[in-house]
C-alpha cells in the first residue's frame, strides 16, 4: 500500500519537471529569435545611419528595401499597443524591444506563439537581405565586427586614395624696401660747424679753435703718422718759446711720400730757414693746403693736382728736430686746426 502510493506521485514529478524543461528550452528558443530580431534591428539602424550621414547616394535604394519590408501586413497599431503594455507590465527593455522587432518582422497571432521552426522572416531584396543572411548564419563576435568594420560588404566602393590637393603657394612676403634717406645737407664752406670752448691765451689773428666747414670737398690724410705737435700754444723744441704753432706735425720716415690733401693746383713753392722746402695748394672755394720741412718738392706752381697725388717727400728742412710733416690748413686765410680733418696712428 505505501509503495503503491509512492509510485503515482513520483510519475506526476516526473511529468513536471519534464514541462519545466519544455518551457525553459521554449523560453531560450523565443529569446534566441529576439536576440536575431533585434540584431537585424541594428543593422537596419546601422545601415541608415551609415548611408544617409556617409553614402547619401545608396539612400534611394535603401529606402526601397525599407518600404518594400513595412509594407508586409503588420498592425503597426496592434504592435505598438502591445509594447506599451509590456513596458507598463515591468517586463525588461530587451525582451520588450525583442518582441516588438519580431512582430514587425514577422506578425503572428497572440493565440499561436511563433515557433523557431514557425518564424519566417520576411524576405526584403537587395543589400537588407544579404544582411538578414549573414546575422542568421554568423554567431561570434568578431566575424560581426569585422563584417561592419568593411564597408564593401554594403556593396560600397571607397576611394582608398585621397584626391591630391594641389599644394597651395606660399605667399609672396613683399619686402619692403627702406626708404633712402637724402643725405644731409653738406654745410656750406666757412660754417661754423663746432664751436670750440677755447679759454685760454688770447688767439693770434686769423687763428681760430673752431671748426669750420670745407663744404663738399673730398679730403685724405696727406701723411699717416703720429701727432708729434699739436696746433695752439707750445713751448718751440729748439729755442723753448711759447708761441702758438699754426698747425700739426706728422712723423713719418724720410723719404715718405706726401699725398695732396685734396684735388687743386699748386699755389707757389718755395724754401726759408724756418719752413725749409714748402708748398701750397689751392682747392678752390676758399680752401688751403700747405706742407713744409719737406725733402723733395714733386710738383710745380700752377700744376693741377688730384687728391692723393704725391706733391712733395717728408725731410727735415729748416727748422726741424727729425722727418716730419709741418701742415697746416686754412679757410679764407683764417688758420683751423687740422686735427679736425685728418686722421693719426695712435701714440
Amino acid at each position: 500500500m505505501y509503495n503503491q502510493g509512492i509510485q503515482p506521485a513520483g510519475r506526476r514529478v516526473s511529468s513536471t519537471a519534464l514541462g519545466r524543461n519544455r518551457r525553459r528550452t521554449a523560453a531560450r528558443s523565443q529569446e534566441q529569435v529576439r536576440l536575431v530580431q533585434l540584431a537585424v534591428c541594428l543593422a537596419l539602424f546601422l545601415t541608415i545611419f551609415l548611408w544617409k550621414g556617409i553614402f547619401p547616394q545608396k539612400l534611394a535604394q535603401l529606402r526601397e528595401d525599407i518600404q518594400a519590408l513595412i509594407s508586409s501586413d503588420v498592425d503597426f497599431e496592434k504592435v505598438f499597443a502591445g509594447l506599451g503594455r509590456s513596458l507598463a507590465g515591468g517586463d525588461t527593455v530587451l525582451s520588450d524591444f525583442g518582441d516588438f522587432c519580431k512582430e514587425v518582422f514577422g506578425a503572428t497571432s497572440q493565440e499561436e506563439p511563433a515557433q523557431v521552426s514557425d518564424f519566417i522572416p520576411p524576405q526584403p531584396s537587395g543589400v537588407l537581405e544579404e544582411e538578414v543572411q549573414f546575422l542568421n548564419t554568423v554567431t561570434t563576435q568578431a566575424a560581426k565586427t569585422a563584417h561592419y568594420a568593411d564597408f564593401s560588404s554594403f556593396g560600397l566602393e571607397l576611394e582608398t586614395e585621397l584626391p591630391s590637393v594641389p599644394e597651395a603657394e606660399p605667399p609672396v612676403e613683399e619686402t619692403v624696401q627702406p626708404e633712402e634717406s637724402e643725405p644731409a645737407a653738406v654745410p656750406a664752406a666757412g660754417t661754423v660747424v663746432v664751436f670750440s670752448d677755447y679759454s685760454g691765451d688770447p688767439l693770434p689773428s686769423n687763428y681760430t679753435m673752431d671748426q669750420i666747414s670745407f663744404g663738399d670737398l673730398e679730403t685724405m690724410t696727406p701723411v699717416l703718422g703720429h701727432l708729434n705737435s699739436i696746433y695752439g700754444y707750445r713751448d718751440h723744441p729748439i729755442n723753448g718759446q711759447y708761441i702758438f704753432h699754426g698747425g700739426v706735425d706728422i712723423g713719418g720716415q724720410l723719404g715718405d711720400p706726401i699725398a695732396a690733401f685734396a684735388s687743386g693746383t699748386v699755389e707757389y713753392t718755395g724754401e726759408n730757414d724756418s719752413y725749409g722746402l714748402y708748398l701750397q695748394l689751392d682747392h678752390g672755394n676758399g680752401v688751403r693746403s700747405f706742407y713744409a720741412h719737406c725733402s723733395k718738392i714733386e710738383v710745380t706752381k700752377g700744376q693741377a693736382v688730384s687728391m692723393g697725388d704725391t706733391i712733395a717727400r717728408v725731410g727735415s728742412t729748416g727748422t726741424s728736430t727729425g722727418p716730419h710733416l709741418h701742415l697746416e690748413l686754412k679757410y679764407n686765410k683764417m688758420h683751423v686746426d687740422p686735427a679736425y680733418y685728418v686722421d693719426f696712428l695712435e701714440p
